[in-house]
This record gives C-alpha cells, structure tokens and sequence, in this order.
C-alpha cells in the first residue's frame, strides 16, 4: 500500500514537473533571444533536479553523485535565471510617452515575473512554433510568423518599447484560471503642444493576449496623426466574459480624467475576437465613441438591433477585411455591413482583396493610412460642425 502511494505521489509531482522541463527546453531550442533561451535552461536544469529528487532520491547511484550535482547544478540554474531577471524590462516610466498602466493605481507592473522575464519576442516566437499541434496547419503558421515575428525585431530596437516590458502573463492567467483582471492598459501618447487634447484610438486586443506588437504598429498613429492609442488588457481575449465591455469604458473614463485627451474624438478598434468587446462597450457606454472600427472581426449581429448600440446617430463605423479570410469570411462582414446599412448606420468596408486575418501585420501602412483617413474625416466633420454653430450663433 505505501509503495502504491508513493508511487502516486511521484507521478502527481512528475507531471508539473515535466512540464517544466519540457517547457524550459522549448525556449532553449526555439528561444529568439539570448535572456530568453538563458530562463529556458534554467528551468530546465530546476526541472530536471526535481525529476531526480523525486524519481531517484533513494538510489546508490544517484546518492553518489547527488551532492556535486546540486553544488554545480543549483547554482548555474540560479544565475541563469536572476541575470535576465536583473536585466528584464521595468515597464517604463510612468509618465512617458509610452507607458503601462492600471485602473486607479490599484496594481503594479511585475518585472521579475516569468512572463516579463522571457522576452514577448520569445513567447511569441515559441507559440507560433506550436501552432501546427492545434487548429492551424504548418503552412498558416509559418505565415503568421512570417508576419509577426519581424514586427518585434523592429520593435526591439525602439528603446520606449523594449522597456515598456510584457503583460503577456495575464493572458496565461486565465488560461490557468488564476487572476487575470488587473485592470492593466497601455498608452501611447503623441507629442502634443501645452494644453492640446489629442484624438485617442481605444484598442481591444484579440485572441491570444495584449501582443506588444499590434501596439507598435497602432503607434505610428501617435506620429502621423497625433493621437493616442490606448490598449486595454483583459486576459486571453474573451470580450465575451462578463466584465469586458465594462472595464473598456472605465479604461476610457480614467484616460479622459488624467490625460490630455479630447473626449469628442475618442474612436475603438477590435481585432478578430477583440471586435465583439467593441459592440458591447459601445452599448455599455454609448456616450463615449465617436466612432467603431472592426478589423477582422468576430462579430455578434443579434447585439446591432438593441436601441442602446444604435442611439448615436452620428456614429460612423469603418470595417477593414481580408478578402481570402478564411476564419470569417468576407460574405460574413459583407453581410453585417449590410445588416447596420438597414438599420441607418453610416457604415464604410474596405476590403483588401489579396489579404488574410492578419492584415494588421500583412499590410501595415494601408491599415494605419486607413484608420487615419477615418479619424481626419471624423475631425473635419467635428470642426465643420463647430464653425457652423458659430456663425448660427452670430
């Protein structure tokens, strides 16, 4: 009965324990960067002690070697791991130009954790190597990194985005079923002259967690439009789940009482699974968007009838769409378009005719040029506006 036990025992430790070193291995193996490959070994080393510690703590052999394999063993996976750690990003200033930050002030941004220790570039890197053992066939996955991985090896050349860190830990969070709501977000402001209220782009990140990548690409919008780009953080990307549409309007009601921001020219964006957080925070908080904007996105049409997603008549909404999208086929948007067209919404579609889902990466500058056609149209429109009720007013 005790060897049963024991036996059970061991196999429950083994299992977290393997993990860990499979794990560790993969970051080795597929790491891109040198702190990032350094942890991965580290964690293997722990890993593969404990799996000795548990599988053969009793045996004459291991009894032998044990003590000169821990003195050398311990120390190395140790160093290997708090030097990438003394190293890993801060998270930036607080009061940069890029930042993190958190509802009310009420968390703090976790340096020394693993999932800002490892580099985004090698978390990213090492799950789109995985993807073929999923849903996505081999040649899917080697277009995606083909699209994305670039994007972080630009980004890690720019100083404020190597050193805004990664918030990709809350993504895995819920995947765990731990916390995940930290009320985290990112900013990204333009220079702005004293006393200037800039545009903002509220961003709802998709499926997978808050990618620092589609942030940097949303940033060229602080430089070509002067205007800032907001991203909030809810876990893996169910907008779906209770609490997201709210914590988006609360992100947007903090950022309009603390930065320079316009609160008539406030615009949000989802990506994919981010686009159904966008019809929910526009119903949650109507007052707050001037305008919506759904990229590739998953949408739920039964939410457009409801009088509380249709009451700002004067909301425009953009659609960008790859026509060879085969998660959400372009009959699939073309259809919604129509939808919101009959229900009187002012509604424009851009279709790239060659492009897949991941044309926020595929096509950069045309999605950038686009989105900031529609906030000019939008501010020439709020401009008009006011010069005409002035001179009524006269």
């Amino acid at each position: 009965m005790r060897r049963t036990i024991a036996s059970l025992l061991r196999i429950l430790a083994g299992v977290p324990i393997v993990s860990t070193v499979f794990v560790g291995m993969l970051f080795l193996v597929l790491g891109a960067t040198l702190a990032g490959r350094s942890v991965g070994l580290s964690a293997a080393i722990f890993g593969s002690m404990l799996f000795c510690t548990v599988g053969y703590w009793k045996r004459d052999w291991f009894r032998r070697i044990r003590g000169r394999l821990f003195a050398v063993m311990l120390p190395l996976g140790f160093v290997l791991y708090v030097v990438p750690a003394l190293l890993a990003p801060t998270g930036g200033p607080p009061d940069g130009n890029v930042r993190n930050c958190f509802l009310g002030g009420t968390h703090a941004f976790s340096r020394y954790s693993p999932g800002n220790v490892i580099p985004e570039f090698d978390q990213i890197k090492v799950g789109l190597s995985l993807l073929p053992l999923g849903e996505v066939d081999s040649a899917e996955a080697a277009r995606i990194r083909s699209l994305v991985l670039p994007s972080y090896e630009a980004m890690e050349a720019d100083p404020e985005f190597r050193q805004l860190g990664s918030v990709m830990g809350m993504a895995y969070g819920e995947l765990f079923h731990m916390d995940f709501r930290t009320g985290h977000y990112y900013v990204v402001l333009p220079e702005a002259a004293a006393g200037e209220r800039t545009a903002c782009l509220v961003f709802l990140h998709g499926m997978g967690g808050n990618m620092k990548a589609c942030l940097w690409v949303l940033s060229k919008l602080a430089e070509r439009h002067r205007c800032a780009v907001i991203a909030p953080t809810f876990g893996f990307g169910n907008w779906d789940k209770p609490g997201g549409a709210e914590f988006a309007a609360e992100v947007v009601r903090e950022a309009l009482a603390t930065l320079p921001l316009d609160p008539k020219r406030v615009f949000l964006m989802g990506y994919s699974n981010g686009a159904m957080g966008v019809t929910r925070a526009a119903m949650e908080a109507p007052e707050l968007f001037r305008g919506l904007i759904y990229l590739s996105p998953i949408t739920e049409d039964e939410l457009f009838s409801r009088q509380e997603f249709l009451s700002p008549q004067d909301r425009k909404f953009l659609f960008l769409h790859g026509g060879r999208d085969m998660r959400i086929p372009r009959s699939f948007v073309e259809g919604t378009v129509g939808s919101l067209r009959r229900f009187g919404c002012d509604v424009a579609l851009k279709v790239y005719d060659e492009e897949d889902h991941y044309l926020l990466f595929s096509q950069q500058e045309a999605v950038v040029d686009d989105i900031v056609k529609f906030l000019s149209d939008e501010r020439e429109v709020t401009i008009r506006c006011r010069h005409d009720s002035k001179v009524k007013s006269t």
